[in-house]
């Protein structure tokens, strides 16, 4: 046994439990098998801890960016806000633990005496309510570091000594819990399935995983990549070469592998890459949903128009029963344009084009562009 397993055996035999313990201790390897993942345990240990909020992060040391969450309590809007304000610059705990090796829990606010030239931490309180924060380096690699962490309102106030102890006699069990997940293959008996379904798909295409690591890749992914400099696979996961698309796709694979697991309405998404020499390409995300297979993920897949023509607005009008002003709009959308581009071009207010595109919304069972453009591109680009 090493000096560590010693010390936390040590910490188990030692400190009183929470009152939930079993419970928490059954859904941490719960989540070995089931759908959902480490987000059931997540909620539970909000619950027991009175936390507000509680995540699982990987989180890549550099650049210094987040690759995947399991959450608890987190809000769209809250991942829109972390995100939007590029929060993890000013984020102590992730700017501390990243760099740290696997240990014990701390809390946010010890961290302030402890560490120079720490990010603005008061913009937490500010503007989104949090005081205090209690947190542990579950694993750390040369490259990425996952960390455990759950925030507290002022009302909720700080973390007591006395619930931290209690919080470290559930450390060996995550840390065990958490090393298997990354062992196991939850995906087995589906590979071959998946692997054969994205082989068949005509357009550029990845197979995500629950973590957002590629699981698979046709032919044509891997030549599509060998060709465009603006996303490449770095640690078996999609680098974007700038970081607003990074953001938009974390945001986007987080909610989507959530509506993979039922969890989350969020069921597509695009992102779009502009260049400057050419027309823009769209990586559309859409859920895949193992059924009765523990498994969860996203389909990525790449839709290039200097490859094969985009659905125009006459191809799109009587497919989705649309007028023609408002297919053009479809078909202008398509392309890439803003709506601030489109009124410019086709010589008419946003605000026309908002009443139009409410209409549409309306006839097609949507209630964003982005979903808009999906469902657009599966439907007439097969």
């Amino acid at each position: 046994m090493t000096q560590s397993q010693r010390n936390a055996l040590a910490i188990v035999e030692t400190y009183q439990p929470l009152q939930q313990e079993p419970q928490l201790i059954h859904t941490l390897y719960a989540a070995l098998t089931e759908k959902e993942g480490f987000h059931g345990f997540l909620d539970v240990l909000k619950q027991a801890i009175n936390a507000c909020a509680a995540e699982l992060v990987v989180v890549r040391k550099t650049p210094l960016q987040l690759e995947h969450i399991w959450y608890a309590g987190l809000s769209q809007e809250f991942i829109e806000w972390y995100t939007s304000n590029n929060m993890i610059e000013h984020d102590l705990v992730v700017n501390h633990a990243t760099y740290c090796s696997p240990g014990f829990f701390q809390t946010a606010l010890s961290l302030i005496e402890k560490v120079k030239n720490q990010p603005d931490y008061d913009r937490w309180q500010q503007d989104q309510n949090m005081l205090d924060s209690a947190w542990l380096v579950v694993d750390a690699t040369e490259t990425h570091t996952t960390i455990l962490a759950m925030q507290r309102t002022v009302e909720q106030g700080t973390y007591q000594p006395h619930e931290i102890n209690a919080l470290n006699r559930l450390v060996p069990y995550i840390r065990q819990a958490v090393q298997l997940n990354q062992q196991l293959d939850k995906t087995l008996s589906t590979s071959h399935s998946l692997a054969s379904l994205v082989n068949a798909l005509p357009k550029p295409s990845f197979v995500l995983n629950e973590q957002a690591e590629i699981l698979f890749a046709n032919a044509k992914a891997k030549q599509f990549l060998s060709q465009e400099e603006r996303l490449q696979v770095k640690d078996k996961r999609l680098q974007f070469d700038e970081r607003q698309h990074q953001e938009a796709f974390f945001k986007s694979s987080v909610h989507i592998i959530r509506a993979s697991m039922g969890l989350d309405d969020f069921d597509s998404d695009v992102i779009m890459l502009k260049r400057d020499q050419a027309s823009t390409l769209m990586l559309t995300l859409t859920p895949i949903e193992g059924g009765e297979q523990a498994f969860s993920g996203v389909l990525v897949t790449v839709y290039d128009s200097e490859q094969r023509q985009l659905p125009s607005a006459e191809l799109i009008a009587p497919y989705f029963g649309l007028s023609q002003a408002e297919s053009q709009l479809c078909a202008d959308l398509v392309l890439g344009m803003s709506l601030k581009e489109i009124a410019e071009n086709r010589h008419k207010s946003e605000a026309t084009l908002r009443s139009y595109l409410k209409q549409i919304f309306f006839k097609t069972g949507v209630n964003r562009q982005s979903q808009l453009i999906c469902a657009i591109l599966s439907a007439l680009m097969r």
